[in-house]
């Protein structure tokens, strides 16, 4: 029986929908109650009774509309993923605590409202949270094209005449804000191919030269701005969306091999950053050169001891303690102990996120998160790992944490739709 065409059933439906607020639930909680109803139609019909009767049946056992409404509103009230967000609040009052005693103590080599500054990224990052949470990430797949598209033609404008600063063409200016539009492209290229290579057909080699073409020139760009880092965290973050897409390990030898190839292109092709490779091996071969902010580093991690040196930073010591080297500051001030929990305090928000790819049942919401907690692992483990002497000195800030509107924001936005894909965690239609 074609239930679709069934004027009572369809009505029904409708009133047991009628009960229920979240609407982004309904197509799943229809389907849900049309295969209900046609078990229970099935065995009517098997038993004698007319297509009429059966219906009339069907509907008497299912129950009263409203109750099941009510019932089904209950079960599929949406909720938050508070620790994400708890985490993520966290992680903006550590930053905006730093940024104030930073400002206090004057330890820039420049007049800037840091602290202030702070405060409005930090509240257009809420918003940007909020905003993202309430918004259905499902609509950004039917838009995948347009998004890969046009990210791609904004960094191409951005690396041919955007502003250069420390000699990276990689800030797009919109009137008074300055967006560092190299460093978010990751996130909207992985929002953008999470989309497209979920329709791949990682078998067929025609898709997979197409898989591996839309991956290698986005980050032939990124290299090009020049930004190695980013390109390495949009390297990753697109890795994983493959494997988990379906990729096998051995197809994507292709794509690594693309990606080691560029990026050891653009190291020894750039002078600057092939020393500063080399510096970080051996910073005592240039300790008042290259290796001057590696050995502050270490000195700087040294002292700080388990409780911290307090309020005595020196500002000549390291430049940057706002952005790239926020970390090295709150351990000084702080100690070890205040360092040790904000790692654990990342690895947890970073586990929250993974988890949530085992919860949702759509398979672009598993690729989306997996990108995204790629992008946050990279960036978290890259700022520590330099700050700490383990890893080359890059222009990487903390995520939430260091200063900077247009990382904060982009991260916020990311921590949105992560809240909104939990939120809708029980949906398996993708949005029509």
């Amino acid at each position: 029986m074609d239930l679709n065409h069934n004027k009572k059933i369809q009505y029904y439906i409708s009133e047991v929908c009628k009960q229920i607020r979240f609407r982004d639930v309904h197509q799943d909680v229809k389907l849900e109650l049309e295969t209900h109803i046609q078990e229970i139609l099935e065995e009517h019909l098997a038993q004698g009774s007319s297509e009429e009767e059966a219906v009339e049946k069907a509907i008497v056992q299912m129950g009263n509309a409203d109750i099941i409404g009510k019932q089904l509103n209950k079960i599929h009230k949406p909720k938050p993923e508070w620790s994400i967000l708890l985490f993520s609040f966290l992680f903006i009052n550590i930053g905006l605590l730093g940024m104030y005693f930073i400002q206090s103590q004057g330890l820039l080599a420049y007049d800037i409202q840091i602290f202030e500054k702070s405060l409005l990224f930090s509240f257009m990052g809420i918003i940007s949270i909020i905003g993202f949470y309430f918004f259905d990430y499902r609509k950004f797949e039917k838009y995948s094209k347009h998004i890969y598209l046009g990210t791609l033609l904004f960094l191409i404008f951005t690396i041919l005449w955007g502003n250069q600063v420390n000699g990276s063409r990689s800030w797009l200016s919109f009137g008074p804000f300055n967006v560092n539009f190299v460093a978010v492209s990751p996130l909207l290229f992985i929002i953008a191919l999470a989309g497209i290579i979920n329709k791949l057909d990682w078998e067929n080699n025609l898709q997979r030269l197409q898989g591996l073409a839309l991956f290698a020139v986005p980050l032939i760009l990124i290299l090009k701005a020049p930004s190695i880092s980013t390109g390495a965290i949009y390297s990753i973050a697109c890795i994983v969306i493959m494997i988990v897409s379906g990729a096998k390990l051995k197809k994507l030898f292709l794509i690594l091999g693309t990606f080691m190839t560029l990026l050891i292109l653009s190291t020894i092709t750039e002078p600057h950053r092939l020393d500063r490779i080399l510096k970080f091996l051996n910073p005592a071969a240039d300790p008042l050169g290259s290796g001057y902010l590696n050995i502050q580093l270490s000195k700087i991690i040294f002292d700080s001891g388990l409780w911290g040196q307090g309020l005595t930073f020196n500002h000549q010591v390291l430049p940057e303690i706002h952005t790239d080297f926020i970390f090295a500051f709150i351990t000084y001030t702080f100690g070890w102990i205040a360092s040790l929990l904000l790692i654990t305090f990342v690895i947890m928000f970073l586990v929250r996120i993974a988890g949530i790819a085992r919860q949702v049942k759509i398979n672009y919401a598993k690729l989306l998160i997996s990108g995204f907690v790629s992008i946050l692992t990279v960036q978290f483990l890259w700022n520590i790992s330099m700050n700490l002497g383990l890893a080359p000195i890059s222009d990487l800030g903390l995520p939430f944490i260091s200063f900077g509107g247009s990382q904060l924001i982009i991260n916020a936005a990311t921590v949105g739709i992560i809240s909104s894909i939990y939120r809708r965690k029980k949906i398996s239609q993708s949005y029509n």
